[in-house]
């Protein structure tokens, strides 16, 4: 197996598992906190921008195109993206990690209704089993351990949209910082992102500044695993693609389950809901579900 390869591996990997605690961190925060998910937000945006303005120096060259070759897809990666993420924190608000992290997976339907309806592109018949799959998936997941109420199917689809069109703004942004290789153009275009989604949170702590000094140091777990995340998952798309890096990125769901279940074990019962061994394979059985649903998606070839 080539070295390019397995350092991919290794990219995408350490980015589920960052991902996976990043989503425990954050349900810590906004159960401490229950009125208070916009300002984890804007703290830990706050914090993931210092240490993007920390990276990006390493990451600009002398290759980088002017900024107005790339402007429009940062914009809308980090817009898309802040729209996502508050979605997610409200839906983290009401439901354990354990249920969330294979919910995000929904996306991927998402993802497949736009290609068709906006972007001219059709589904091959393994596509759509997938499609179906991650459909079906979603479904139980949403049943197991009680029914999810309106307002979490709102922000599970908000989450789930906004996610899905900044991984396509990420693209063209990957694209549009060309000469750089894709690996190089991965770290800078994250690294650009989070400033930009930090000035953003720079201007709104203005307004909420008593609120988020009080509590910015308890929002640095999350924004640091959750930055250490996307420079690895930025990376592993830039070294062995989008595909694999989907299909690796599609452990987070098995891993958030796992890791769930072992901190409820623990004692720390208010970081999730309190599973028994049925519903724990339930739930383990749709987190897997989910993830062979993408890796039918992302590795099919398209119709036509």
């Amino acid at each position: 197996m080539q070295s390019t390869v397995v350092m991919g591996m290794l990219f995408g990997i350490t980015a589920a598992f960052s991902q996976s605690l990043s989503y425990i961190f954050s349900r810590a925060y906004v159960v401490r906190h229950p009125r208070a998910p916009g300002i984890l937000l804007v703290s830990s945006h706050l914090v993931m921008g210092i240490a993007a303005l920390v990276v990006l120096p390493f990451a600009w060259s002398p290759d980088v195109p002017p900024l107005r070759a790339y402007i429009w897809p940062l914009l809308g990666t980090a817009m898309f993206y802040a729209t996502g993420q508050a979605g997610f924190f409200l839906l983290m608000q009401r439901i354990g990690a354990s249920r969330v992290a294979p919910l995000l997976g929904f996306k991927i339907v998402l993802l497949a209704v736009i290609a068709v309806l906006f972007m001219g592109e059709s589904l091959s018949p393994r596509q759509g089993v997938a499609v179906l799959l991650c459909f079906g998936a979603t479904m139980v997941l949403g049943y197991s351990g009680g029914r999810l109420a309106p307002a979490s199917v709102g922000y599970l689809l908000t989450a789930c949209l906004g996610y899905s069109l900044s991984d396509l703004n990420i693209q063209v942004l990957t694209r549009s910082l060309e000469p750089l290789s894709r690996i190089h153009a991965a770290v800078y275009g994250a690294a650009a992102t989070y400033v930009l989604c930090g000035l953003v949170a720079a201007g709104a702590a203005l307004f909420l500044r008593r609120r988020v000094l009080a509590d910015w140091h308890i929002a640095v777990p999350f924004a640091a695993a959750w930055f250490v995340g996307m420079i690895f998952l930025f990376a592993c798309f830039g070294t062995v693609g989008a595909v694999f890096g989907n299909i690796l990125q599609s452990m987070r769901g098995l891993m958030s389950v796992i890791i769930s279940a072992l901190l409820v074990q623990r004692g720390m019962e208010h970081l999730d809901d309190k599973m028994s061994r049925g519903l724990l394979l339930r739930r383990l059985a749709t987190a897997a579900l989910m993830t062979l649903a993408i890796v039918l998606y992302v590795t099919a070839r398209p119709a036509g």
